[in-house]
């Protein structure tokens, strides 16, 4: 048997076909991949990137401000909810000795992330010093995301909560 470079055996076997093939395989895919790449941008950068990071920057600096204030505050939920059924939201709201504090608005804000319509908004009713209640019946079930925006003159605090309401 002679062993040449014009030897026409070489392209019977399987072996070389195989590594041929596979070889074509990865050009056809890298191909395919760099057309999609050129095709579909990943829109990584986005139009607005100096308003955003304004905006960025300003909500870095309100939650340092309302870190500063020392306020905490808790969302008190009935344990088991259902649709349609008002029951009492309690939220209280302390500062930084822990005595209940007396706020300018209290508002409360019911986000369903899966419904932008369902969201609605309710001024809270001040019951005591540091302690704000409102009866909320919920129109539809499943997570929601309550928000208590809390204000005494330029100051703000918030506070939020998911919660779940079956039907």
């Amino acid at each position: 048997m002679a062993i040449s470079q014009d030897n026409p055996n070489a392209l019977k076997n399987p072996w070389v076909l195989g590594i041929i093939g596979f070889l074509l395989l990865v050009i056809t895919v890298n191909t395919i991949f760099i057309y999609n790449a050129f095709k579909h941008r990943p829109n990584l950068v986005v139009d607005n990137f100096y308003e955003r990071g304004k905006a960025y920057a300003m909500k870095e600096a309100a939650i340092d401000q309302e870190k500063q204030l020392g306020w905490n505050g808790l969302i008190m939920s009935p344990p088991e909810s259902r649709v349609n059924q008002s029951q009492p939201y309690e939220v209280l709201i302390q500062g930084k000795n822990s005595a209940g504090l007396d706020l300018d608005s209290v508002t409360l804000f019911a986000y369903r992330p899966s419904d932008m319509d369902a969201d609605f908004t309710v001024p809270m009713n001040k019951m005591s010093a540091g302690r704000y209640s409102v009866d909320i019946a919920f129109n539809l079930p499943g997570s929601w995301d309550l928000i208590v925006e809390a204000k005494r003159g330029e100051d703000e605090f918030l506070i939020t909560r998911r919660i779940y309401i079956d039907p």
